[in-house]
């Protein structure tokens, strides 16, 4: 083995290797310069998903079911001069106009993009019937204004403004406005949603009103604003903290070589790798890079303890270097396996960024350890001479060693009662799953005092919702919306529609009908139905003096046609529970050959939450069983595998646990949580283990080994341990609730595993006297 081993070093720290190294490290600056942040909904989504797919088909033949919301509070609305600002404002938005320097599939022949449409309470329009024609007149008139308590009055009795542009009490108002579909192009939403801003913040300030903006557009705008301020101060400040925690327990600048090298290294590396596979940013990925912090502190580490430990026993500073790098590669080796194995598990989610996360740190823990022993042979002779005087920090060190013997000797003693409250506290925090709930909210990313986040809850609070539920409806024959059953159906579809929690309007081709029949026939409500047949809905349509007023709701060959649901963001993960109603209802009112489809973003929310819940224990039960195999081979025993389990799975299901006794929910950050702490966490486990089973082999018996391996390996797990809990805790710095939370939990799981490690498992070992032969 250590001919082996020697070998391998000869060939990692070899020049062409290092010179490879370099070569790789400045593609990777120059590729690494080129990412890009994404963080709309759809990014989230595989290219073949079914919704994503569906949802795009909508937009093929439909402008956008992407809205803005800018809602101003004005105790002096109904008033000429109120009344004229709302005008104000909504021909300022009608004008918003951005540049566009390459086409957008979604935007084919384009130069500019924006705002589409804008509706308010001062362009809204109501059907008036004349001789031989139906026309739609705005129900204000800048020119010649209706009295503005007659407005008033009108305004609050119609149903469909109510709520949607206007609050019931009448004090909040809201222009709507319809942006352009820039899906999957976070940039342009950005620009479109900072001139939003600025344009509101402008008008505002001329009326003394506060306008806020509201919609998804805004929300990915905020996502791409934190996602870029986050990589700009967090993870650089979790280096810091990193730098800073192994100066502090090794005591010498030199130490800072070798593991900063290695964790540096790898995020370039990894950096440059999501580049050149065209991936871009997401609050997923921006994770990405404090694990490669934690493995390369991790591997390094233990390499430096040994090292510095074997300058103590009296080796030269080569030879020692040497040494602990033979004596460590099998044990690194079988720790990047059992990582590899446990992020490799994340591949099967049903979320793209996941499934990317999952290999992009499948590939830093292999990069990592290639580092580790690439550099380890030129850097770790360059620690420091050690003097016959110790320094107060080795004294500190020989201190916990000295504890950590005793520890052994206590858990020998007393392994019967540690290992019944190690199993008891566990079981106590497996029940909080029967109270974690699953949610996959954006509004939820944001912490409560956000301004974004405030906007948009005073939106929603006030009037309508700011997404939308979307049903497509194709008929498959040219003038099929026309037929009377077809827009019957779509009225009681929007009936059932309007029965769903949240949902606070509907909107199709239905009601311009039956408003259309009403004023034909007289204005009185009961004719406010369906026309009988096909040709009287023709014959409405085509008195229609302005009939760009259906675009939005029908396509022009009247063969396709939606029906929009608005939907407060806060409720669209209720959702879930209604899909299969929905598809059911859907299914019913449009039998074949027709076909309707629930789409939009809120449908993409939903189908999310169910991706979370898979992802999280499909990756999880993967991450357990392969981690298994790997200490089985790792050990060649499968009861020592299966021992080796146990201060792994305690401290994850202890954090999972606890997220449903303290309301944690499941959301992107935290259900990837279990798979990467379990990475993360067996390094440790495989150190002891390893080192314990050559104690035995020397001759000791398993209490004196366990109390050697403690000693021995004891500094180092506790060193990385503290490390990486130092640094993954300084993600409740970040702006995201996801990450603050999965920072949290992977920090709070590392330490338990610390404990699981020094204590439960010498303590199970003692218990159970497992056969450590192979």
């Amino acid at each position: 083995m250590n001919q082996l081993s020697g070998r391998f070093l000869t060939l990692v720290c070899s020049k062409v290797v290092l010179a490879f190294l370099g070569v790789l490290a400045v593609l990777s600056i120059w590729s690494a310069s080129g990412l890009r942040v994404d963080t709309s909904m759809e990014v989230w989504f595989l290219d073949d998903d079914p919704d994503l797919v569906s949802y795009r088909h909508f937009l093929e033949h439909f402008d956008s079911d992407q809205v803005v919301l800018m809602a101003w509070q004005d105790p002096e609305l109904w008033t000429a001069e109120g009344l004229a600002f709302v005008d104000r404002v909504s021909r300022a938005a009608q004008e918003l106009r951005l540049p566009l320097e390459l086409e957008h599939p979604y935007l084919p022949g384009r130069s500019d993009f924006g705002v589409q449409r804008v509706r308010s309470i001062t362009n809204v329009t109501e059907v008036l019937a004349e001789p031989g024609m139906l026309q739609v007149a705005p129900l204000y008139d800048a020119e010649e204004p209706l009295d503005p308590e007659q407005l008033r009055a009108r305004v609050l009795s119609d149903e469909q403004l109510v709520g949607g542009l206007i609050s019931a009490d009448g004090s909040v108002v809201a222009v709507v406005l319809d942006v352009d579909p820039l899906v999957e192009d976070i940039e342009l939403k950005s620009r479109l949603a900072r001139s939003l801003t600025a344009l509101a913040a402008e008008l505002g300030s001329e009326r003394g009103v506060q306008i806020v903006c509201a919609g998804s557009t805004m929300l990915d705008e905020a996502f791409m604003r934190y996602t870029q301020r986050d990589m700009k101060t967090v993870i650089p400040g979790m280096g810091l903290v990193i730098l800073v925690a192994i100066l502090l327990l090794f005591g010498s600048p030199r130490a800072l070589l070798l593991p900063m090298s290695v964790v540096a290294l790898t995020s370039l590396l990894v950096a440059g790798l999501m580049a050149a596979a065209g991936l871009k940013l997401t609050i997923v990925h921006t994770i990405v890079f404090p694990m490669m912090l934690g493995i390369g502190v991790a591997s390094s580490v233990h390499v430096l303890t040994r090292a510095i430990s074997l300058r103590r026993s009296g080796e030269s500073a080569h030879q020692a270097s040497r040494l602990a790098l033979e004596r460590l590669l099998a044990p690194c080796f079988f720790t990047m396996a059992t990582t590899v194995a446990g992020l490799l598990s994340l591949t099967t989610a049903s979320l793209a960024p996941v499934r990317e996360l999952g290999w992009l740190g499948a590939s830093g823990a292999a990069i990592s350890f290639l580092l580790t022993f690439a550099l380890g042979p030129r850097m770790l002779p360059l620690l420091p001479e050690l003097g016959g005087q110790r320094s107060v920090i080795e004294r500190l060190w020989v201190g916990w060693d000295q504890r950590l013997e005793r520890l052994g000797r206590l858990t020998a003693r007393r392994s019967l009662t540690l290992t019944l409250a190690a199993l008891g506290l566990f079981l106590f925090c497996l029940l909080g799953f029967l109270h974690l709930e699953v949610g996959s909210n954006p509004l939820n990313y944001f912490m409560r005092s956000d301004p974004v986040r405030s906007s948009l809850e005073f939106v929603e609070d006030k009037l309508s919702g700011t997404t939308s539920l979307e049903v497509f409806i194709d008929t498959g024959r040219v003038g099929g919306m026309k037929e009377p059953a077809v827009l019957a159906a779509m009225g009681r579809v929007q009936q059932s529609l309007e029965q769903i929690d949240g949902v606070s309007s509907t909107v199709s081709l239905f009601d311009y009908v039956v408003e259309l029949r009403r004023a034909f026939r007289g204005g009185a409500e009961q004719q406010a139905r369906v026309p009988d047949s096909r040709d009287e809905v023709a014959q409405l349509l085509v008195m229609l003096d302005d009939p760009s007023e259906l675009e939005a709701w029908v396509d022009f060959e009247f063969q396709r046609g939606r029906i929009n649901a608005s939907l407060r963001m806060a409720d669209a993960e209720q959702l879930a529970k209604e899909v299969d109603a929905i598809d059911e209802l859907l299914a019913r009112e449009f039998p074949a050959p027709l076909q309707a489809s629930a789409t939009g973003m809120s449908k993409l929310i939903t189908k999310m939450e169910s991706y979370l819940l898979q992802s999280q224990l499909r990756s999880l039960a993967l991450a357990f069983i392969t981690v298994l195999i790997f200490m089985m081979l790792a050990f060649g025993n499968l009861k020592l595998g299966v021992f080796a389990m146990i201060p792994n799975l305690i401290p994850i299901g202890m954090s999972l646990g606890g997220m449903g006794w303290i309301g944690m929910t499941l959301d992107p950050g935290t259900a990837m949580t279990g798979a990467v702490a379990l990475g993360l966490v067996v390094d440790d486990t495989v150190h002891f283990i390893h080192h314990l089973r050559h104690r035995l082999m020397v001759g000791d018996d398993l209490t004196a080994a366990i109390i050697v391996t403690l000693r021995e390996t004891g500094r180092a797990i506790t060193v990385t341990s503290v490390v990486l809990v130092a640094g993954f805790w300084l993600l409740c710095l970040a702006s995201f609730v996801p990450n603050i939370q999965f920072g949290f939990l992977c920090g709070l799981a590392i330490a338990l595993a610390l404990v699981a490690n020094l204590v439960v498992l010498p303590a199970v070992l003692s218990l159970f006297r497992p056969n450590f032969r192979l």
